[in-house]
């Protein structure tokens, strides 16, 4: 074999080997986004307020959390966001399971985008007796990494449905029930109610897997006939 012909190989495999490591790097990627976006439903179970807001960027003004309300901006907003509840009682449950997710790493492998389905239980004692109610919601995730570790850039949450799992019964002595309120303080209030049944697709991140064309949410959205967000009267 000439010498040109071993040159030759040998950067093929180099090549090879470059190809296979970039490989790895992404998985490795894929795997702790995987990792921080369910650690972040863990410690939602029992609202624990600051490991929550560790799983966002640190003092990135791009750093936000928009939910069916509207959006909080900037750290201070994802803190006044998930650092509102110091301490639940024992009996709230706010138990997430995140599944299917597609993930998009960068080709720089600094920023990933996400998307997954939550689905879950919340049971509190707003009132008695305890009131469990099911829910189904979409988030559409931009992740950064910082100094090395991936973190929460921006969390965008679709509500598709949060309902009771039995009708409320009226007290005994005949009272209204007291409602329980929650103020709410989103810096950028959203415009719809994008719940079910509004029939709102939350745009893909994403193309095709197959053909490589955008998908076609945008041209059904536009067709729907929407409501206007309920919640600025929380405001």
């Amino acid at each position: 074999m000439s010498e040109k012909t071993l040159e030759a190989k040998l950067e093929t495999m180099e090549n090879e080997v470059k190809t296979l490591r970039k490989q790895m790097q992404r998985l490795e990627d894929v795997e702790a986004i995987k990792r921080l976006q369910c650690a972040y439903g863990y410690y939602l179970e029992h609202w624990m307020g600051e490991e929550i807001i560790d799983c966002f960027a640190k003092d990135n003004p791009e750093v936000a959390g928009t939910f069916v309300e509207g959006t909080y901006n900037g750290p201070e907003g994802i803190r006044r966001y998930f650092g509102r509840m110091k301490e639940t009682p024992p009996e709230f449950l706010h138990m997430v399971m995140q599944v299917s997710p597609v993930i998009t790493v960068a080709e720089d492998r600094q920023t990933a985008q996400g998307r997954w389905y939550g689905y879950g239980g919340i049971l509190s004692k707003a009132a008695q007796p305890l009131d469990p109610a099911i829910m189904a919601v979409i988030y559409e995730m931009d992740y950064i990494k910082e100094k090395g570790i991936w973190k929460i850039l921006k969390l965008r949450l679709l509500m598709h449905y949060a309902y009771p799992t039995r009708l409320p019964q009226p007290p005994p002595d005949g009272k209204q029930a007291p409602q329980a309120t929650m103020k709410l303080t989103p810096d950028e209030w959203a415009e719809f109610d994008t719940q079910y049944p509004s029939g709102y697709i939350y745009p893909f991140h994403f193309v095709h897997p197959v053909t490589g064309k955008p998908t076609t949410e945008a041209k059904r959205n536009s067709k729907l006939k929407m409501k206007e967000n309920p919640f600025k009267s929380w405001g």
